[in-house]
């Protein structure tokens, strides 16, 4: 369950790489993950060497709600350091994006002969492979399993499935920030992801609501974000419904080229 990857053979080689970094770092609320790769807490400059560190061992690393102020600085900063840069705005929801998923899950419901599954420990490994085929034909990365089986982090994984027991749609949220970090009580969301067979039926936006209630519900966390890169307006106009906005916050992701040759991790 701990050496659990996914995704195409560079992205699994990165998710074994940050789950090392896991067991070193996952007690400091100084770094966070949510099973893609270990990255810093802080969006201070004070966390800059830090985020390059990590971006030269695992790959990439990643430096989430970086400030308006300081985003223009920080890229330089990566840049100089020969890294390359990826970029999501980062979008939040809380008390208002919880009212907007139980009033979507109070009118909306999956078609007739889907049902909804949720991912634990005893998960069959078939089923963890259905998903990686799901998110992958998405272009998004599903993360290391010991995050979607809530083991490293609480977490909540669901997915929609055929009577058959095909999965056909995806979604996830996963308490990135260690417990006793400022950010303890927010988590990631998102992985929304459907086959092209089920698409236009509304599944990632029940989906995306039923992550979301039940991580709130089960863990008690009080926040959420999300990261949309510039542009998405499909992901803008979902996450809209939802009750998430966007920030003047930037999801700065950096990537060294010698270690992790793709030009980004996720959709």
């Amino acid at each position: 369950m701990l050496d659990e990857f996914f995704g195409s053979p560079a992205q699994q080689g990165l998710q074994r790489r940050a789950a090392a970094m896991w067991a070193l770092l996952g007690d400091d609320p100084a770094y966070c993950c949510h099973g893609r790769a270990v990255g810093v807490t802080d969006p201070s400059p004070d966390s800059l060497a830090q985020q390059i560190s990590l971006a030269r061992l695992q790959g990439v690393s990643s430096c989430e709600g970086v400030s308006e102020q300081d985003v223009a600085a920080r890229r330089d900063a990566l840049q100089a350091a020969g890294l390359s840069l990826d970029e999501y705005v980062s979008w939040a929801g809380g008390d208002e994006a919880v009212r907007a998923a139980r009033e979507v899950l109070a009118s909306r419901s999956l078609p007739a002969g889907l049902s909804i599954g949720q991912v634990d420990a005893d998960t069959p490994a078939e089923v963890m492979q259905q998903l990686d085929r799901v998110t992958a034909s998405c272009e998004v990365l599903l993360p290391m399993g010991q995050f979607m089986r809530g083991i490293a982090r609480p977490a909540v994984c669901v997915y929609a499935q055929t009577d058959d027991g095909e999965v056909v749609a995806t979604s996830a949220a996963v308490a990135q920030f260690h417990p006793d970090s400022p950010r303890g009580k927010e988590f990631w969301w998102g992985m929304l992801a459907t086959d092209d067979r089920c698409r236009g039926q509304g599944l990632a936006l029940v989906l995306g609501a039923e992550s979301m209630l039940r991580m709130v519900d089960g863990h008690g966390m009080t926040g959420f974000f999300t990261g949309i890169r510039e542009g998405n307006a499909l992901s803008e106009r979902l996450c809209t419904k939802l009750g998430l906005e966007a920030t003047d916050r930037t999801i700065i992701i950096s990537i060294a080229p010698e270690v992790f040759a793709a030009g980004s991790v996720t959709k």
